[in-house]
């Protein structure tokens, strides 16, 4: 099964077992990074190289709330544990939905058969209320625009019938996600080193042109509403040519 490392997902309340916490800490594997909105404002517009790889991202995410205040306790979990195996057939049986849950900074796929080893969460402000929260996931296709992929997402949770007092709703912000962007490293660093050539050549044979950073990784930021710019942190000069 694919993890995927999260730089940070707000807003969510999501409980797992020790096994599962100890399975994701053995993955080593990971290549599904999130692309938050604090992520995306850590870069200040000064900071960021003028080369960069514009693409689209690979999937639109967002977290969805399950709570159930049924008075007794065993009812409760009855009703939200059968709201959650429903909500995990039903993203089963479709290629266009991926069901998650977060366990210490990775999102973990969730299946039927895990539901029955979640502990459930509580709601802060009432005691007699069972929180479960997971993380929908759908690929962008070429034609998306957001209204079209989150509306993916919206159909499927207002698809799956709630059970008893369960109540499911979309909770926190949309956010994208972009698969193994080390990929992306060696078009950056030719379009870098084209740029670098193209200088050089400007200012003439009296110049020399020096670029540092390249052993950076590959960062990201979001420039659109599905869109993100890929780019390694770097600094070109132009020196007298010793």
């Amino acid at each position: 099964m694919k993890r995927i490392a999260a730089s940070a997902v707000i807003g969510l309340f999501l409980c797992a077992t020790p096994a599962l916490a100890q399975d994701a800490s053995n993955y080593v594997g990971v290549d599904e990074i999130i692309v938050t909105g604090s992520r995306a404002i850590e870069w200040d517009p000064d900071d960021i190289p003028v080369i960069q790889l514009e693409r689209r991202a690979d999937n639109l995410i967002v977290a969805v709330r399950v709570v159930n205040d049924t008075r007794d306790a065993p009812g409760r979990r009855d009703e939200i544990t059968r709201t959650l195996r429903a909500m995990a057939r039903a993203a089963a049986g479709r290629a266009d939905i991926d069901l998650s849950i977060e366990d210490d900074g990775t999102l973990v796929p969730l299946t039927e058969d895990m539901v029955s080893t979640l502990t459930l969460g509580m709601d802060p402000g009432r005691s007699d209320t069972s929180v479960a929260s997971l993380v929908v996931k759908t690929p962008i296709r070429e034609n998306d625009t957001l209204d079209a992929a989150s509306e993916r997402i919206e159909a499927f949770v207002d698809g799956v019938a709630p059970v008893g007092r369960s109540l499911s709703d979309i909770s926190g912000d949309w956010q994208l996600s972009v698969v193994n962007p080390a990929q992306y490293r060696a078009p950056i660093l030719a379009a870098i080193a084209a740029d670098a050539r193209t200088t050089a050549a400007t200012f003439g044979d009296g110049y020399a042109v020096q670029v540092d950073g390249m052993s950076n990784r590959v960062t990201w930021r979001q420039s659109g509403p599905l869109e993100l710019a890929l780019f390694i942190p770097y600094d070109m000069t132009v020196t007298p040519a010793r």
